[in-house]
């Protein structure tokens, strides 16, 4: 994966090491450092264990627990063979589903555990050859056990996709544009601008391009226990019951330089606190999200909303 580096970005990023590297030479031991430590130093060498096992060649009939798979699978798929800290100018959620053979005590055998890592491999490798452009990367695999029937497990992987690398800014809107595009995800060509003379983004695409792309980038190298949750209007209220979110009744909805920065606020504030006030589960870190545009008729009103899936996991970190 190759990227330009403009020489004020090399700038912003020979400040942000220094300060980095200053807070890691005054750093605290607190019991919190300890604790964060201790879980990043398990993490790494479960993942690099399951790693080694995955490239070797596995002694016949031994078992894993269905739920240690998933880990291992998750962990493995998004810190070796993903960037989840690196930032980029869109994000794509795609979906990938599995079986794996199980018994009666919910056991796996670890070699069928390796041939469905290799299919979740070529899966991705076949997502990523999907999508245009020549910088995209797998910035996180959510894996799920979905249900178990007879002696077949079944499995999704949903799989977060980076495309066009950059040093993430969280830059102020710079103009109206028009609320989404419904059919985005299939092909429809964003909306536009309000004057139609910029059909490059939409709405919903500006307020996800700032959520992926906070001023302060955390320092994880990657993370665990991933889990995406979903969140609509009406999920979140103000004090006069009306929606966080955005909710419109026109499907040309001009959203202006304001309104645009309420939702932005919105989102960022619903994201990053704690349920049930917030959509953030505790104990987990925002990674990404994506917003999906769509229309939805609870009472003969046709609505047209904005519709997020949002990441979120336990970060891990270099330990020097």
């Amino acid at each position: 994966m190759k990227s330009k580096i403009t020489f004020l970005s090399a700038i912003i990023l020979s400040i942000l090491i220094t300060i980095v590297s200053c807070k890691r030479d005054n750093i605290n031991l607190t019991e919190q450092n300890i604790t964060e430590d201790y879980y990043s130093q398990h993490v790494m060498k479960r993942i690099e264990a399951f790693r080694l096992k995955i490239q070797s060649n596995y002694k016949t009939g031994t078992t894993m627990t269905l739920d240690t798979a998933v880990w291992n699978l998750e962990a493995l798929l998004t810190n070796y063979g993903g960037y989840p800290d690196s930032a980029s100018t869109d994000f794509i959620l795609m979906k990938a589903h599995f079986t794996i053979p199980v018994d009666a005590n919910q056991l796996v055998l670890e070699s069928d555990v390796q041939s469905v890592y290799l299919q979740m491999v070529d899966s991705i490798t076949a997502q990523l050859n999907s999508i245009a452009g020549n910088v995209k990367f797998l910035k996180f695999s959510d894996v799920q056990k979905d249900s178990i029937v007879g002696n077949t497990a079944y499995l999704t992987s949903n799989n977060g996709y980076g495309v066009g690398l950059i040093l993430g800014l969280y830059d102020p809107f710079d103009d109206d544009w028009i609320w989404g595009t419904v059919g985005e995800e299939y092909g429809t060509p964003p909306s536009g601008n309000c004057d139609g003379t910029d059909f490059t983004s939409d709405g919903s695409g500006e307020i996800q391009y700032r959520l992926n792309h906070p001023a302060a980038v955390p320092n994880a190298i990657g993370y665990t226990d991933i889990e995406t949750k979903q969140m609509i209007g009406w999920d979140f209220v103000d004090e006069n019951q009306e929606p966080r979110l955005y909710v419109g009744t026109e499907p040309n909805h001009c959203m202006d330089i304001a309104e645009l920065t309420e939702n932005l606020n919105n989102a960022d504030d619903i994201i990053n606190t704690n349920e049930p006030e917030g959509l953030r589960p505790t104990n987990k870190n925002f990674i990404s999200t994506v917003i999906i545009d769509t229309e939805t008729v609870p009472s003969g009103t046709i609505f047209y909303v904005h519709f997020y899936e949002v990441s979120y996991g336990i970060p891990y970190f270099y330990n020097d």
